[in-house]
């Protein structure tokens, strides 16, 4: 098992005093290779504290976190019973805003860091930046540019870049596509299919964009107010009384469906994951 939350609490303490709670009896297991997770709700639901738990950079206020096989609760962190730096090495966060993780002079040095910071040596960290750079759509030229003259996209790249470097084995992504142009979305929706086929790493996104859990998510969490309300199937997760009751908007290709079926009075025999899908399905019933 990668990661296992047992009986998970958490509360955020308010500059007025009062306790606000952010995880409410969260029971909630993920495997460590060939999960591809979509995590998804509101804003203020909970997403953003349930991942930072699945590195320990939040620690339970009651309950317990496993991770790869490390038992985490507030008791054994206070007592410093167990080491986090090794946690955090395997298991990879990249912010909803690159700036928190870019600060070096080149890229170059900014990928290098972490592998270096874990002991890693200058020409093992440097070449692993040359093969990184490729595996999140770069070319090599990119090593010596500054990282703050990049575009929104490449930044988010270069900070996944590294993430990877440190070879971790499960990937966490908060927003990653937020602010990108729909082509620069599925780029870099691609570049993370490819690191979870190729690379064999669990995935785990945060994001608000359905299309995104419709299309590449295997299975699909959804939080609302601390509570996790949803674990299974990201195609079953939209139907009607899940998309009126959770306010989630229905993907693209199922609007799609809908409206085309409604127009033409045809029964198609499943629902449509894909555009291709969609249109074989169209091109049997009507030939």
């Amino acid at each position: 098992m990668g990661i296992k939350f047992e009986q998970v609490n958490f509360a955020y303490q308010g500059p007025d005093g009062q306790k606000y709670l952010a995880l409410a009896n969260i029971n909630l297991p993920i495997h460590e290779t060939g999960e591809f997770i979509a995590l998804i709700g509101e804003t203020g639901s909970g997403k953003t504290t349930l991942v930072q738990h699945m590195n320990a950079l939040l620690v339970p206020d009651t309950g317990s976190v496993t991770i790869l096989g490390v038992k985490v609760t507030k008791e054994a962190v206070r007592k410093k019973q167990i080491k986090l730096n090794p946690i955090r090495k395997k298991v990879g966060l990249v912010f909803q805003f690159p700036e928190y993780q870019l600060f070096e002079e080149t890229v170059l040095k900014d990928i290098i860091f972490g592998p270096k910071n874990f002991g890693i040596s200058d020409a093992e960290a440097t070449a692993r930046a040359h093969d990184i750079i490729k595996v999140v759509g770069l070319d090599e030229s990119y090593l010596s540019r500054s990282p703050f003259n990049l575009s929104g996209g490449e930044k988010k790249r270069v900070s996944i870049a590294g993430i990877l470097a440190m070879e971790p084995d499960i990937l966490i992504l908060d927003e990653p596509t937020s602010g990108l142009d729909p082509m620069g979305r599925d780029e870099l929706l691609t570049v993370f299919n490819r690191i979870h086929t190729t690379l064999n790493k669990t995935i785990i996104l945060i994001t608000h964009d359905m299309n995104t859990v419709y299309r590449y998510a295997k299975r699909a969490l959804v939080m609302r107010s601390g509570y996790l309300v949803y674990d299974g199937d990201p195609r079953a997760l939209f139907s009607r009384n899940n998309i009126d009751n959770w306010n989630l908007e229905t993907p693209d290709i199922l609007s799609l469906q809908q409206a085309i079926t409604a127009e033409l009075g045809l029964k198609l025999p499943h629902i449509a994951h894909t555009e291709e899908d969609l249109l074989a399905m169209l091109e049997a019933v009507l030939s």
